[in-house]
């Protein structure tokens, strides 16, 4: 559920660092120093990664969750006089789920759809292989992509994800909530749940659904011919082209594919390369037994990063 989280810090570094240039520490881990290199001001992590090695796995609960922050904190303690979790100041909190279905053809009956409370409109990008809305000042994000794809997997995972930053954090997740797999769920569902359900046409009903059942580069050229309608009038045209594109055998509904008290089955993305599964394997066991490191390995990570 938790996946990438940016925190603001004011720390004092035990050994300097560059100044306002970005560090990676571990994979999944990047921290940034102010001017001087002498204190910690922010760090960016990535907790799935850390956790087990690849971001194609879901934290599924709060139990995951806590054994990534206190990895995080551990690594970050090595390097700086870090504050216990309760006085972290998140800026910046994503919160993903896979599902088993067909990305594409739900990414692209998507693109009509208007998110209430997001003034923009979808945005198509990666080759039309995902979907986003974003809010004002991106403060607040809603994204769909292929995970599968994404990773050069077999198949197709949907990933949908939410990703909150600034005033839109404290609003929907104040104090510690942040970290909390519960809280974060249904701030989750209730995001996505705002995203009017797709119906399913019946075959060749109307006009846009005659449409929707050609290929992508003729309901496109059509589509263009409507450019002279209204925004709304043209969106609406879209929003129906697109959803008999899709072919979807029922309705689609984020509020029914989401259950109110816990999430679906846990679909992971796992690499193809096998030599980074034993290395997953082995973050694993350094996890369940962590080894404690100096100072001085935390310097030689550097000078090899930098």
């Amino acid at each position: 559920m938790l996946d990438t989280v940016t925190i603001k810090l004011a720390c004092s570094l035990r050994i300097r660092l560059p100044g306002r240039q970005k560090v990676s520490l571990i994979p999944g881990l990047k921290v940034w120093a102010d001017r001087f290199g002498e204190i910690l001001e922010k760090a960016e992590f990535s907790l799935p990664k850390l956790l087990f090695g690849c971001n194609g796995r879901l934290l599924t609960n709060q139990g995951e969750i806590d054994a990534a922050l206190a990895l995080v904190s551990n690594r970050l303690s090595e390097i700086a006089v870090v504050p216990d979790l309760a006085a972290w100041n998140p800026r910046r909190v994503d919160m993903v789920w896979n599902f088993e279905l067909p990305a594409l053809p739900l990414i692209m009956a998507h693109t009509a759809l208007r998110v209430p409370g997001i003034l923009h409109g979808a945005t198509l990008h990666n080759g039309d292989q995902g979907v986003s809305w974003r809010g004002s000042k991106s403060l607040k994000m809603i994204t769909l992509y292929d995970k599968a794809r994404q990773m050069r997997v077999p198949g197709s995972v949907l990933r949908a994800e939410v990703s909150l930053r600034g005033k839109q954090l404290l609003r929907y997740l104040p104090g510690e909530t942040w970290r909390s797999f519960n809280p974060l769920y249904r701030v989750y569902r209730s995001t996505l749940a705002t995203i009017p359900p797709i119906q399913t046409p019946a075959k060749a009903a109307t006009f846009p659904e005659a449409i929707g059942l050609e290929s992508r580069e003729v309901r496109g050229r059509i589509l263009a011919r409507l450019a002279h309608k209204s925004s709304r009038t043209f969106r609406r045209y879209r929003q129906r082209v697109e959803a008999a594109a899709a072919q979807l055998e029922r309705t689609f509904s984020w509020a029914e594919i989401l259950p109110e008290d816990a999430p679906p089955a846990a679909v992971h993305v796992m690499p193809r390369n096998r030599a980074r599964l034993v290395g997953v394997r082995r973050c694993e066991e350094h996890i369940t037994e962590p080894r404690e490191q100096g100072v001085t390995g935390i310097k030689s990570v550097l000078a090899y990063r930098l």
